[in-house]
């Protein structure tokens, strides 16, 4: 009783029978194991499967129990033709930052030409500022809103620190 492929357990070789087709897999089998195949064959098809969750397989027994879902974003053209409340307040500054590009250039030219003739340097051009940046009490750079906020607490933080060691 050897197990060779296309042998059965009993000897006699699997052509010897008739093998009928799944109607709904394709696979062949016999006719009595096909009477038991078929109900449980239509019962794996039929079920939808559901999608697998990784997220949430990953997040149980966590700390973490829920995530907000945030809805797709979704953008019409009709919608992007419309100026939004963030596009309308703000202003192209594109004026100012050529200004500052040939000022720049002005005060490179006066500087070569200060070092050519041997003449003392003239003083840097007074650096532009931008009225929608906000100032850092403690180094005074200049940030847009959303850095400022996170800037200032962190500079904060720092100068305690350094006040602390000192």
């Amino acid at each position: 009783m050897s197990q060779l492929p296309g042998k059965e357990l009993n000897g006699t070789t699997t052509g010897s029978q008739d093998l009928f087709p799944c109607e709904i897999c394709g696979r062949h089998f016999a006719r009595d194991v096909l009477m038991r195949h078929g109900p449980i064959c239509k019962k794996v098809f039929n079920k939808k499967r559901k999608p697998f969750n990784s997220l949430k397989q990953r997040l149980q027994g966590t700390e973490i129990t829920t995530v907000k879902k945030q809805p797709p974003r979704k953008v019409y053209l009709y919608l992007s033709l419309i100026p939004s409340q963030n596009q309308m307040e703000r202003k192209s500054n594109w004026r100012q930052h050529h200004e500052d590009f040939i000022n720049a250039i002005q005060s490179a030219k006066q500087v070569t030409k200060a070092i050519k003739e041997g003449q003392p340097l003239p003083p840097p051009p007074p650096p532009s500022v931008n009225p929608d940046y906000i100032q850092c009490p403690y180094c005074l750079r200049r940030f847009n809103e959303a850095a400022a906020q996170k800037h200032i607490k962190f500079c904060e933080e720092q100068a305690a620190r350094r006040a602390f060691a000192a």
